[in-house]
């Protein structure tokens, strides 16, 4: 058993280099440039970029219409940035949005790392990042641009500050400031409303909290915290008008109650939450199981305890989307599976590693052997079956994207051919065996994938069945084809009721699964297309 102690430190061989590589491969390779995607991306680079040509910072707009759904300090952050270096092409607001996205990403790693290094482990803030990386949650959070990976940022900047208040209790509280201020940016309330009960739970629960320097830290951060949003408010209410009254009761809106069931709510809840801890969820059985009651000793290890219970409770009660309501809980099994990695027995050391190298092996060939065979033009039929979900993608072969998934590809095999692996080593093994896949399927198949979610030909498309010069209606407001069409070709639709019986505009674009719903009495279809995966067509009406 390797127990760590103070006499015998364990050796370890993923050296800060080997971590910086595998770090620096990995957030880089979220900064891939593609066409937005689906649910938030159209959204987040038309309200960007409504920022940049119409200057409207305080309520944000796609195509003239509120956009109420996000915070607007998440939108501030990537336009400020933009308006500095004056950016206003599609694609240059596209690849900055993703370059500031990845910074963002790396800020999470770096603050991780330092908490994870002043926790109770030996050289833990290693083991916190190889965790982080390999965990399906933060994956999913990070290739893609949404106001998720923030609100985590905002959680790292909260645990640092708790952990600095002692030494630190001024700066601590400005840190502490930023973190519920970036928390704040979610969908609704609930997150905000977390941070804050678990500073009034800290205290209750425990001596160690009850000391002039945490009441310091929390003193300055709420104060500074409260004014800044409430100010915003008050400017939003005073501009905005009824648009502030709508924010406010969706922002405020916890408990959703429409088609409620507990148990439901309870069986998605540990089904989305099972699959989005993997596999720290592994190593935070072990720690309970070596810990026990111990477990609590290290503060910042029990505040994340705390987290973890309450947005797991938030998830179930609130009748949310699960997967938007529990994603921050990654950070809290990441830190708890840190913590006991040196006394894993090395028969499960072992286990994990080969089912670890098999796994992301077994997937590795299979995107080596399509990609191949993709080259080949070989077999027919498989080709035909690729291409078919494609719009007008075209295979080239790049030998810059070849040579890459060589490299990553090397340094997978140099990872899983080191000798003596311990439970450190297996963890570094599992964040190699992550970035290796995705970085593979990223080099060698991003083309592919960006041509089956791309919306671009299809707006290119409809634009020959368009007058521009003359008003357009859709069908709803906020919609993704209003945030599309304004985001590629500078259009905003109308938004209005469905139905389309009426003379507002003489041409109209919307979004439907069923065509038959269209009064085709009243209007004609001049153009229609989807997307091969897409259940919705998206249609050009003209008046009759």
């Amino acid at each position: 058993m390797l127990t760590y102690n103070e006499k015998i430190k364990p050796k370890r061989k993923d050296r800060p280099w080997l971590l910086l590589v595998l770090a620096l491969i990995w957030v880089f390779g979220t900064a891939f440039f593609h066409s937005p995607w689906e649910p938030y991306e159209p959204f987040v680079l038309a309200v960007v970029k409504s920022i940049l040509r119409d200057n409207h910072w305080l309520i944000p707009y796609v195509a003239h219409i509120p956009y109420l759904e996000i915070q607007p300090f998440y939108f501030w952050l990537f336009a400020a940035i933009l308006k500095l270096i004056h950016v206003n092409n599609i694609d240059s607001i596209a690849g900055s949005v993703r370059l500031i996205n990845t910074s963002l990403i790396f800020a999470v790693i770096a603050l991780c790392a330092r908490i994870g290094s002043n926790l109770s482990a030996f050289k833990n803030g290693r083991s916190v990042v190889l965790i982080l990386i390999s965990s399906v949650g933060f994956i999913s959070l990070s290739y893609q641009v949404t106001p998720d990976i923030i609100v985590i940022l905002g959680f790292c900047l909260y645990l640092y500050a708790l952990q600095l208040h002692k030494e630190l209790p001024g700066i601590s509280g400005w840190l502490l400031f930023t973190g519920l201020l970036f928390i704040s940016i979610s969908f609704s309330c609930e997150f905000i409303l977390i941070a804050l009960l678990t500073l009034i739970l800290l205290p209750l629960l425990d001596k160690h909290w009850r000391n002039r320097d945490f009441f310091m830290t929390v003193a300055i951060s709420v104060t500074l915290f409260g004014i800044t949003f409430f100010s915003y408010c008050y400017g939003f209410a005073q501009v905005g008008g009824d648009f502030f009254w709508l924010w406010k009761n969706k922002y405020m809106e916890i408990i959703h109650t429409d088609n409620y069931n507990i148990l439901r709510q309870l069986t998605e809840t540990l089904l989305i939450m099972s699959w989005f801890v993997l596999p720290a969820s592994f190593l935070v059985i072990w720690t309970i199981y070596k810990r026990k009651k111990a477990i609590f000793k290290d503060k910042i290890i029990q505040v994340n305890i705390i987290l973890a219970i309450m947005f797991f409770l938030f998830a179930i009660l609130s009748g949310k989307n699960v997967g938007q309501a529990i994603f921050p809980i990654v950070l809290p099994f990441v830190f708890v599976a840190s913590l006991e990695i040196d006394s894993i027995r090395i028969t499960i050391v072992s286990l994990l590693n080969w089912f670890c190298i098999f796994v992301f092996g077994t997937f590795g060939v299979i995107i080596w052997v399509g990609y191949v065979l993709l080259g080949l033009n070989l077999p027919q039929a498989f080709v035909t079956a690729v291409l078919h979900k494609t719009q007008q993608f075209h295979y080239q072969f790049s030998i810059w994207h070849f040579f890459l998934a060589i490299i990553i590809t090397g340094i997978w095999l140099f990872m899983i051919t080191r000798r003596g692996i311990r439970g450190r080593e297996v963890v570094s093994n599992w964040a190699s065996g992550t970035t290796f896949i995705l970085i593979l399927f990223l080099t060698l198949w991003l083309p592919w994938f960006d041509s089956i979610l791309t919306f671009r030909p299809m707006v290119e498309e409809s634009l020959k069945k368009i007058d521009v010069n003359n008003c357009i209606v859709t069908n709803g407001s906020n919609t993704v084809q209003s945030a599309l069409w304004y985001y590629y070709a500078d259009i905003n639709l109308l938004p209005t009721v469905p139905g389309l019986n009426f003379n507002v505009c003489s041409q109209a674009l919307l979004a439907t699964e069923n065509i038959n719903e269209i009064d085709q009495t009243a209007w004609n279809i001049v153009w229609q297309e989807k997307r091969p995966i897409d259940k919705k067509s998206y249609v050009v009406l003209r008046h009759k």
